[in-house]
C-alpha cells in the first residue's frame, strides 16, 4: 500500500476538530499519516488535536505560531512522507471510504491526481453541488473545466495529490485570500491525466466562522483577480489555447455587485470585460438587470450606470 499524508491546518477550531480528526483516523484505507499543523491556536484546539497523537500512533502533530493557512500547508507538505498528498480543512470531515475508494482509482487508471465529489453542509441542511462524472481528463480538459467553472474546482480539498506535483509549487504566504486559486491549478498543469470520482465523499462546513460569510467589496475583488491571474497565467503556459473565464467573471461581477448592494457600499463598480457570446443569454440579461438595480438602489444616476458598460 502507498502512503497517503493527510495535511490539516489547524487555527481556533476547537468546536469542529474533533469530528473532523475522527473521520480520518476511521478511514477504510490503513495507511495514513495525519498531519496536524497547529498555526497558533488560542483556544484548545491544540490540546483536543494532541489527545489524537497520544492514542494514534499516525498523528502528528507540530505547532508553530500564527502565520497563515498558506504558510501552515507548505509546512505540512515539507513535513510529509506520503506518496499521495490530501488536504483537509480543520472544520470539515470525511466520509471513510474515502481515501481507499481515491487510491484504488488513482492507481487503477494511472492519474497523477483524483478529485471527488463535495457536500455542503449547513447548519439547517446540505446542498449537493454537481461534479464531475467519474472518469479521467487530460491536464488541458481539467484546466478547461476549471477556467468555465463545469466541475473542476481550485479547493485544495476533495483532491489526492501525488506528493511530487507539489515540487516547486508552495501556497503563496503574501496573499492572505483565495491563496488555492493561485495554487491548485499549477498542479493540474503537471499532472498528465486527472481522475474524477463522482460520489460525495468530502463534506465542506458552513458556519458563522466561514469566509464565505464574511465577504466584503475589497475580498470580491481579490476573488476577481485571483480569476485574472489563472487566466493571464494559462494564456503564457498555453499561447495555442483558449480558456474561456467568463463564466468565472460573471460569477464574481454578480457577486461584486450583490456585496455593494448588501454593505451599501458606494465605490466605483468596475466590470470585468466578459465575452458575453460564451454566457447563456439568460444570464446576460439577469446581469443587466441586476446591476441596474443595484446601482440604481444605491443612488447612482442614469449616465454613471451607463458610463459602467455592459
Amino acid at each position: 500500500m502507498s502512503l497517503v499524508s493527510i495535511i490539516v491546518p489547524i487555527y481556533n477550531v476547537e468546536t469542529y476538530i474533533g469530528k473532523c480528526l475522527k473521520s480520518l483516523v476511521n478511514q477504510t484505507y490503513e495507511d495514513i499519516e495525519i498531519v496536524l499543523i497547529d498555526d497558533g491556536s488560542e483556544d484548545h484546539s491544540f490540546d483536543i488535536a494532541k489527545e489524537y497523537v497520544q492514542k494514534y500512533h499516525n498523528v502528528h502533530l507540530f505547532s508553530y505560531s500564527n502565520a497563515g493557512v498558506s504558510m501552515a500547508r507548505n509546512r505540512g507538505l515539507q513535513m510529509a512522507k506520503g506518496k499521495y498528498v490530501m488536504f483537509m480543512d480543520s472544520d470539515d470531515y470525511l466520509d471513510k471510504k474515502a481515501i481507499e475508494v481515491m487510491v484504488h482509482y488513482m492507481e487503477a487508471n494511472d492519474c497523477d491526481l483524483v478529485t471527488c465529489g463535495y457536500v455542503i453542509d449547513y447548519p439547517f441542511g446540505r446542498f449537493y453541488r454537481k461534479g464531475c462524472k467519474t472518469g479521467t481528463m487530460t491536464s488541458i480538459e481539467a484546466l478547461d473545466s476549471l477556467a468555465r467553472g463545469t466541475g473542476i474546482n481550485n479547493y485544495p480539498w476533495a483532491k489526492l495529490y501525488k506528493k511530487e506535483l507539489f515540487d516547486e509549487i508552495e501556497f503563496p504566504v503574501n496573499t492572505k485570500r483565495f491563496e488555492d486559486a493561485y495554487t491548485i491549478f499549477k498542479t493540474m498543469i503537471k499532472a498528465k491525466r486527472i481522475g474524477n470520482v463522482s460520489k460525495r465523499y468530502y463534506h465542506y462546513m458552513q458556519h458563522a466562522g466561514s469566509l464565505t460569510n464574511h465577504m466584503n467589496i475589497e475580498m470580491v475583488y481579490q476573488m476577481r483577480d485571483s480569476v485574472e491571474y489563472q487566466d493571464m497565467y494559462l494564456k503564457k503556459a498555453y499561447p495555442k489555447e483558449t480558456f474561456h473565464f467568463d463564466q468565472q467573471y460573471f460569477n464574481a461581477d454578480m457577486m461584486i455587485l450583490y456585496t455593494m448592494l448588501r454593505q451599501k457600499n458606494h465605490a466605483k463598480y468596475m466590470p470585468a470585460t466578459i465575452d458575453w457570446e460564451q454566457i447563456h443569454p439568460i444570464y446576460h440579461m439577469a446581469y443587466l438587470i441586476w446591476r441596474k438595480y443595484v446601482l440604481w438602489r444605491l443612488g447612482y444616476s442614469a449616465r454613471t450606470q451607463e458610463d459602467f458598460g455592459h
